[in-house]
């Protein structure tokens, strides 16, 4: 990707409103960005200082962080299965997970999935999961929320 296709990302609050800030001269700027809420929009911003650029508005609730952590996970009853996994992003409510193969998890399953943060404490994460999406054989989860939060893991996604 050049230098001219690298796209900034802004994520945007509760309140609609996203912090766009030049890659160029450091220049922030608060917009309303509520007309594009429903769907994922870039948006070329011109600042003041004449930089032209892209903006990606991710309207996630929490941040997720790109890893490349191993975990485990495994499926909890009625469904039956488990195995090694690749953690491909994490966020304060869920994550997304790589599994090799053929599987045959469904939406809607519960799961276990373990893993350990790539820290310097090297953080021991255990949480329940339920699942989200599939695509093929990425598995996006949603952490349950009668789990305290983590602290560990908060302070992860930070740095």
């Amino acid at each position: 990707m050049t230098e001219q296709e690298h796209q900034e990302r802004s994520f945007v609050k509760d309140d609609d409103m996203a912090i766009i800030v030049c890659p160029s001269c450091s220049a922030a700027k608060t917009i309303s960005v509520a007309q594009f809420r429903n769907a994922p929009h870039t948006v070329t911003v011109k600042c003041k200082c004449s930089k032209t650029f892209k903006v990606l508005l991710d309207f996630r609730q929490s941040y997720r962080k790109p890893t490349n952590l191993t975990g485990i996970y495994a499926m909890q009853p009625p469904a039956v299965g488990g195995g090694i996994v690749k953690i491909r992003d994490v966020s304060l409510t869920g994550l997304c997970f790589e599994v090799k193969g053929v599987h045959d998890i469904k939406i809607g399953q519960k799961a276990i999935v373990e893993f350990t943060l790539d820290s310097r404490k090297e953080t021991k994460i255990k949480k329940q999961v339920t699942i989200r999406s599939i695509r093929t054989n990425a598995i996006g989860c949603e952490f349950h929320q009668d789990q305290a939060f983590e602290k560990d893991l908060g302070f992860y996604l930070r740095f």
